[in-house]
């Protein structure tokens, strides 16, 4: 079977999206598919299975680009109609490929979440409502999607299941095999090193952890540590700024990004790992791969992150330090039974398995 994924990036991988679409590249392959993914272009990335999404004069144009390069798809129409699924991991991707029988709608989490209400809001979702009701077939990674999109399923429910027909709650999965505990010091809860594995746009909460790990370090003293681009340099600026005004300058590493080939070993040298989202997040991979590595893992309740293992807590900087406070002092016992629930429901073995079985279904309606 030739399967396709379209994607906005895809190689270099710089985040959870782009981590996703080559790990199912990889699964594709494995089990015997053919396997291409079409990406806005980055030049030399990617290897043979790696398509350019054709640019058009918007797309060109640089401003917006998310959303202009799918127009670019009419051209590569001839290709993608040889493929017998596509898989478009967004709603606006989605939409120029409604002419193909067999598809798939990714979903990464809500995306219209940051101002409800506002007229760009609006606009995404119904964009996605469109995509959900015209796919063969959808993939949600949480359960906030799913309620969203008017489904019954409460948070935490059980992963892998098919809600209804051709909808699907599939949680992102961590690779068991390369981020384990194995070799990790012991944890240190008096002098922590707290890991914020986090790009820095402001829906990621970075400015939350920085303002939280003030109220830490009265308590004991923590460092912190943000692995993760400058993804919008005005509010990584901002963030920098805080920290120097909160007098965190020797506490507070800008690690910035760093390849995911070496993430394990951040994982494995933290005592608490801390994902402070505000809105616009599925099951975060890098919780999951975090909690993998042994380091017990706080998160806000909010959007997909409510139906992992972590710790959680609201989205204030308050809460996420007393949070993260009563985490490390409990640390060893919390970070055995997030681990244990991560491998239970969250492995790759079971992830492929469940992918593999929702794209032959797929290709045969």
């Amino acid at each position: 079977m030739r399967v396709a994924q379209v994607t906005y990036s895809y190689s270099p991988v710089r985040g959870g999206a782009d981590v996703y679409a080559l790990t199912l590249h990889r699964a594709l392959e494995a089990a015997g598919h053919e396997s291409l993914v079409w990406q806005g272009w980055t030049e030399g990335a990617g290897g043979p299975e790696a398509r350019a999404i054709p640019e058009t004069a918007l797309s060109r144009l640089g401003r917006g680009r998310f959303w202009t390069l799918p127009l670019g798809l009419r051209a590569a129409r001839r290709d993608l109609a040889a493929c017998d699924v596509l898989i478009a991991h967004y709603a606006n991707y989605h939409q120029p490929l409604r002419w193909h029988p067999h598809t798939i709608l990714l979903s990464h989490g809500v995306w219209w979440d940051d101002r409800p209400g506002a007229a760009r809001s609006r606009i995404k979702r119904a964009i996605t409502r469109a995509a959900f009701d015209h796919a063969t077939a959808v993939v949600a990674n949480d359960t906030f999607f799913l309620r969203e999109m008017g489904l019954d399923i409460q948070p935490g429910a059980t992963p892998h299941t098919e809600v209804l027909p051709g909808r699907h709650y599939l949680p992102n999965a961590v690779d068991l095999e390369r981020f384990h505990p194995e070799g990790r010091p012991a944890l240190n809860p008096r002098a922590p090193l707290i890991l914020v594995p986090r790009n820095l746009y402001e829906n990621r909460g970075v400015h939350l952890a920085i303002e939280a790990m003030a109220a830490i370090r009265r308590d004991r003293p923590a460092t912190m540590r943000i692995a993760g681009g400058d993804g919008q340099p005005t509010y990584a600026a901002r963030c920098r700024r805080l920290t120097t005004d909160l007098g965190l300058d020797d506490a507070v590493t800008f690690a910035g990004a760093i390849p995911w080939e070496r993430m394990p070993e951040e994982y494995r040298r933290a005592d608490l790992a801390l994902v402070p989202t505000l809105c616009g997040e599925g099951t975060s991979l890098a919780a999951l791969e975090a909690m993998a590595c042994g380091a017990p893992c706080v998160a806000t309740a909010v959007a997909g992150l409510q139906d992992l293992p972590a710790t959680l807590c609201e989205p204030t900087a308050a809460a996420i330090a007393t949070t993260c406070l009563e985490a490390l002092d409990t640390g060893a016992e919390l970070a055995h039974q997030q681990l244990e629930a991560v491998r239970q429901d969250f492995s790759l073995d079971r992830w492929t398995t469940t992918w593999l079985r929702v794209i032959e279904q797929t290709a045969a309606r």
